[in-house]
């Protein structure tokens, strides 16, 4: 048995390799659909509706409370 088999007791936990993993796959599926929604829309010639800038706002919030989550130290 190697001395670093056991984590001291006063080392902090670690936090978990999957924080904020959720609200970025969440946040980027909605970024990625909204743009390629305005992208048809454009395509198309049509007129976009300001109710298309909300999931984008949303999944941008999602996105970077995602990450910065991950960033934030225990």
């Amino acid at each position: 048995m190697s001395w670093t088999d056991e984590r001291p007791p006063w080392l902090p936990p670690l936090p978990s390799p999957n924080r904020g993993r959720i609200r970025i796959v969440v946040g980027m599926t909605m970024v990625v659909a909204c743009m390629l929604g305005i992208l048809v829309v454009a395509f198309l010639g049509e007129t976009l509706s300001m109710y298309t800038w909300w999931p984008l706002a949303t999944g941008l919030a999602l996105l970077m409370s995602g990450l910065l989550s991950r960033r934030r130290m225990p």
